[in-house]
């Protein structure tokens, strides 16, 4: 008999999704303004529609068919084989570089509210803080990602709507060409500069082994989540691109739309409840799905088994501590990630291309499964949102690879190949036992 699964219930899974994409909206509003002027918010529905929505496809189909352990390294092991899944992780080990930025940022603009408080030490404290909470496992992490994430909801949203009552003239004329400041060409490279963050509810997947109902909960947080990040990108930055001058606007962070939209000590609250509590939130609900795949890969031997030792709250301690390192050591050092994170943006992509090799495969290589399925739809109809997934993750591949450097290119390209190798070396020497913890239809 199956026990009882007293996991993460569906208000924290969506409080998990939604935290994990809309940091995202505090640095890149300006930069999305900067590509398409007033139709920013436009870039952004298309974002979400295709980012949150569209290329979840695949991971939301496949965490209403199955119970597991071990995010998309799981799911790429177990419908493409224990080599493919062994790549997966190995590819995506550098992405814990990401959380580094989202470190810095913290204390920026603590800073930037009050001058006298130190940037770089304000950040170490606040994601020291965050790494002691989930030492202390799901349950700890869970109660405090719920009230973060409901406030940054609630900042935005009133930011939204003192915006609204500021908005210039011209706002809604949607059809005007001086609404697309570069053309349909601006717009999309505003979408491909803005999509990243909306990818994030998908990395849900890696708690569908801790959720009370995982094969109902995750695919509705998913989808959840990404709606309710649709109405706050939305809102923020049509306000933002629309009640603030666009030649003003461009290339700023939210908080300069914040500073000329609120009145008085609203600015201050917004700063605290907005921006930090996002990453914070951010920061918190991550750590842990960042980490399923590469916990996967070391529960089977792509990693060595020690360094994933948990504690007794059942916290995976040496990974975050690397987690935390990569977050803390360089804010006090002050050395910028960027140019290493420059390194990380092929292999998240291609990441993405395995993930829909997996995708194709699935109705075929798990038909009981795909049958019972609460999302089961006609296979024509899932192939044609995989196919239109594939085409958006070449697309985005494609403009950035023009966006990138040729040093920083082909450094992806022998990252990517190293790790690869490595993965290749590791399984073909009889160090690996891949067995994905899963919970199949005939085992319920």
């Amino acid at each position: 008999m199956k026990e009882k699964n007293e996991g993460l219930g569906f208000a924290t899974l969506v409080a998990i999704a939604a935290s994990g994409a809309v940091s995202g909206i505090f640095s890149s509003i300006g930069l999305a303004t900067g590509q398409t002027g007033r139709s920013a918010w436009i870039a952004y529905v298309l974002a979400v529609l295709i980012g949150g929505f569209l290329r979840a496809v695949p991971t939301t189909v496949f965490t209403s068919m199955f119970r597991y352990k071990g995010g998309n390294y799981a799911m790429a092991a177990l419908t493409l084989g224990p080599l493919a899944g062994g790549i997966y992780a190995m590819w995506w080990t550098p992405m814990f570089l990401a959380r580094g930025s989202a470190a810095s940022a913290l204390g920026l603009y603590i800073n930037s509210v009050f001058p006298q408080v130190s940037a770089k030490w304000t950040g170490v404290a606040l994601t020291t803080l965050v790494f002691v909470v989930n030492l202390f496992g799901l349950k700890a992490m869970s109660r405090l990602q719920r009230p973060l994430t409901a406030l940054t909801v609630l900042a935005l949203l009133v930011f939204t709507g003192f915006g609204l009552f500021q908005l210039q003239p011209g706002a809604f004329a949607v059809t005007s060409p001086e609404y697309y400041s570069a053309g349909g060409v601006g717009l999309l490279m505003a979408v491909t500069l803005v999509i990243q963050p909306t990818s994030a509810p998908a990395l849900l997947c890696g708690f569908s082994w801790e959720a009370k109902d995982p094969k109902r909960d995750i695919p509705r947080a998913i989808l959840v989540g990404s709606g309710l990040v649709l109405v706050l990108f939305v809102g923020v930055s049509f306000v933002a691109s629309n009640a603030i001058p666009m030649e003003e606007m461009a290339g700023k962070p939210i908080t300069y739309a914040a500073q000329r939209l609120l009145p008085g000590a609203l600015f201050p609250v917004f700063m605290i409840f907005g921006p930090v509590l996002a990453l914070l939130a951010s920061l918190n609900g991550t750590m842990s799905s960042f980490s399923a795949p590469v916990l996967g890969a070391i529960r089977d031997g792509w990693i060595p088994r020690e360094v994933g030792r948990t504690n007794r709250y059942g916290s995976p301690w040496i990974v975050y501590t690397v987690m935390w390192l990569i977050c803390t050591v360089p804010l006090i050092l002050g050395v910028s990630l960027k140019t290493f994170i420059g390194y990380t943006v092929m292999t998240q992509r291609i990441c993405g291309l395995l993930l829909l090799a997996v995708a194709f495969r699935v109705p075929d290589r798990f038909p009981g499964e795909w049958e019972a399925s609460w999302l089961h739809m006609p296979k024509g109809v899932y192939y044609l949102l995989t196919a239109l997934s594939g085409l958006t993750e070449v697309g985005i591949l494609a403009a950035s690879v023009r966006a990138t450097s040729v040093p920083v290119f082909v450094g992806n390209l022998v990252l990517v190949a190293v790790l690869a190798v490595y993965a290749c070396r590791r399984y073909r020497g009889g160090k690996t036992h891949v067995d994905i913890l899963v919970e199949r239809e005939e085992d319920a």
